[in-house]
């Protein structure tokens, strides 16, 4: 009863305690969460002003044109004073020319000749340039950068942004100067440091070689509040973070170690749960001391009874010589001997039946299995005769249905699908057999089956191109795989037809071979239709639907749309620029891949179910399918991004012209269909009017 009434007492006490630890612990740890998220984002939010203030100033035109005139130095200088004040991480700034030579600092050294040392390292980086930003970052340590009492670490972050005359894309040349910015690692510290407590500290570490206590190291920025004693017990967090954004090049990664202090000393928690723990542990031994006391003045004497019972359950009727006798227990005991002995004859007699029982069980078995190989064999014999009369009679419809089938053959193969109508053909007149058919022209020399495994088909043998026959057959699992070629008038082939048969009767060969000529001659007319048919709406040239195809495709939308007002659908209209110009400044062959580039841009850009056509000359068009004002609007927002993207039409002596294109779009949901197409076209020309009056170019 004292370990029932201690021990839950002392768990829920030690529970209670332990929860307690825990959302102390929780808390620390959230703190130091909250605290890396802050510096982290700190950090990011710092170099990112500081790279887009010196893309802004880089793009200056006085500032460029101060390179190279002397006059315009007082701009220069006010300029960078700007950018160190409203910049924090920096210190010094320098403004040089192509050659090294100092035009313009603030806060620098005169005549500084550590720039010479930074020469080869931006140089390289320079000729090395990618399209991902054009600012680099790398580490300086020990140079004289600016004056010792902005920098007495002499280490910290050097960024270099090359100077051009013009920022457009394809004028690019060689850089005129360069605007270095140069970031003390006091800076950083000074800036990070309003976010710690006392006790608290960040290392942004980048070398593996280094140490958090090596303060020396140029890859390491030791930040800390208050005084930080060593052998304060302190929790730390480990996270990456990465000097990078768009204007950046080649990005620089820290590991970044936040360390804060805990509770010094053991936990008052776990203390009070200690004396708990003992304290219900004393209680335990005292409560099984006095257990085996009751047990050995009380319970000893009633053992003796519970061992005879138990010898009893297990067989063994010897009386046990034990002090304690009652004239109950030795009646018990004789009642006990009496059922063991009825029970023993019982189980012997079952034993006997039970034998006799297992004899007549297996005689039974020995005459049904007899029974079931008997009629198993006479089921056999039935079906196998069965089967013959079927085939018998099978072969005979087959016969007289192929003949009938052969006239209405011709009119669905020029109207269907033809590896569906084919198949249906050949497997209602030979149902029991197994069929495939491989359309070279149609479907791509893909197999088409019908009772029949795929994995068959990849036997080389089966291949038309091994046999010079147009008909011949591959064993099989017992049967053949019967093999026709389909051929055209030119005899090349154009398919194949497998039939999975037992051996072919002559008349079923004759009426086969008959069927497969019939399919050769009705599918090279059709092939033949299809592809004038095709030639009719498509562009020579791009290989895009014609005026014709885009004609009745519009046709077919507005009527579709009269019928369900609610199916809206876009009309884009297109036109490329300059086209007269390419073709009179390098022929009508570049002309001509101008027009094939661009349309390969269109195609790319638009959906899966939009379609794009070649009106003629220089104009496209293109129609959305289920395009509402906003669709349109996305698919506008696709073809600007490409347009304001560098694509270029190239001939093979390495002569190119940038691709560019008018668009101009309406909806259904805004016009009307009658009025679509005018809408489109009228803003088309109007944004061709404006890319002329913009660019300066001529028509």
């Amino acid at each position: 009863m004292l370990i029932i009434a201690v021990v839950p007492a002392a768990i829920v006490g030690g529970l209670l305690l332990k929860q307690q630890s825990d959302v102390e612990e929780n808390y620390r740890i959230d703190m130091l969460d909250r605290l890396s998220k802050t510096i982290e984002q700190e950090f990011d939010y710092r170099f990112s002003l500081l790279s887009t203030s010196l893309d802004v100033l880089s793009r200056d035109r006085l500032f460029v044109q101060a390179i190279d005139n002397f006059f315009l130095a007082g701009h220069v200088n006010t300029s960078l004073g700007t950018l160190v004040k409203n910049a924090p991480l920096i210190q010094a700034a320098y403004l040089v020319d192509d050659q090294w030579a100092e035009i313009e600092s603030y806060n620098g050294i005169r005549g500084l000749s550590s720039f010479f040392k930074l020469k080869d390292i931006l140089s390289y980086r320079l000729s090395h340039q990618n399209n991902n930003g054009r600012q680099w970052v790398f580490y300086y340590n020990g140079e004289d950068l600016m004056p010792f009492k902005f920098n007495p670490t002499r280490r910290g972050i050097v960024v270099g942004v090359p100077i051009f005359q013009s920022m457009t894309n394809g004028l690019k040349r060689e850089p005129l100067g360069y605007l270095i910015v140069v970031v003390p690692i006091e800076n950083i510290i000074k800036v990070l440091r309003p976010y710690l407590k006392d006790g608290e500290q960040v290392v942004f570490h980048n070398n593996d070689r280094g140490s958090v206590n090596n303060i020396d190291d140029i890859n390491n920025i030791i930040i800390t509040q208050g005084v930080i004693n060593n052998k304060t017990p302190t929790i730390h967090k480990t996270i990456k973070i990465k000097l990078e954004n768009k204007y950046i090049s080649e990005p620089i990664e820290y590991i970044m170690k936040v360390y804060m202090g805990k509770y010094i000393g053991e936990n008052p928690y776990i203390n009070s749960l200690k004396y708990i723990t003992l304290f219900g542990g004393i209680i335990i031994l005292l409560s099984l001391f006095s257990a085996g006391l009751i047990y050995r003045w009380i319970a000893r004497p009633l053992s003796g009874l519970m061992d005879v019972v138990r010898a009893y359950s297990h067989g063994e009727y010897k009386s046990a010589n034990k002090t304690l006798r009652f004239a109950e227990f030795l009646m018990v005991e004789q009642l006990i001997r009496n059922m063991a002995k009825t029970i023993q004859a019982q189980m012997a007699n079952l034993a006997t039946t039970n034998k006799e029982l297992n004899i007549a069980y297996l005689e039974k078995e020995q005459a049904n299995l007899q029974l079931v190989n008997f009629n198993d064999q006479l089921e056999k014999k039935v079906k196998e005769k069965t089967l013959a009369l079927s085939r018998s009679l099978l072969r005979e419809k087959n016969r007289r249905s192929m003949l009938q089938s052969l006239l209405s053959f011709s009119h669905e193969l020029q109207s269907g699908n033809i590896i569906e109508t084919v198949m249906t053909q050949v497997v209602a007149l030979y149902p029991m057999a197994g069929w495939a058919m491989k359309n070279y022209a149609d479907n791509k020399g893909i197999w088409a089956c019908e009772n029949i495994v795929q994995s068959r088909l990849e036997n080389k043998d089966i291949q038309p191109e091994s046999h010079y026959s147009d008909y011949y057959r591959v064993p099989s699992n017992g049967e053949y795989l019967h093999c026709f070629k389909v051929k055209n008038s030119q005899n090349d082939i154009t398919g194949i037809i497998v039939m999975q048969y037992m051996a072919l009767e002559h008349d079923d060969f004759e009426v086969i071979s008959l069927f497969i000529r019939q399919l050769s001659i009705e599918l090279e007319g059709r092939l033949l239709n299809e592809e004038l048919a095709r030639i009719a709406v498509t562009d020579s040239l791009t290989g895009l639907a014609n005026r014709k195809a885009f004609d009745l495709d519009l046709d077919e939308h507005i009527q579709l749309f009269n019928r369900y007002p609610e199916r809206h659908f876009g009309v884009f209209i297109l036109d490329v620029n300059g086209l007269k110009r390419a073709n009179d400044c390098y022929g009508h062959s570049m002309g001509d891949v101008l027009l094939i580039e661009t349309s390969k841009l269109l195609v790319k850009t638009s959906r899966v179910t939009d379609k794009v056509y070649r009106l003629g000359g220089d104009e496209f068009a293109i129609i959305l399918e289920a395009g509402d004002s906003e669709s349109c609007s996305i698919l506008w927002r696709r073809l600007e991004k490409v347009r304001n993207q560098i694509n270029y039409a190239y001939l093979p002596d390495g002569k190119r012209v940038e691709i560019h294109f008018a668009v101009g779009y309406a909806s259904t949901d805004q016009y009307s269909v009658e009025q679509i197409f005018l809408v489109a076209d009228k803003a088309m020309y109007k944004d061709k009017h404006h890319f002329y009056e913009t660019t300066g170019i001529k028509q």
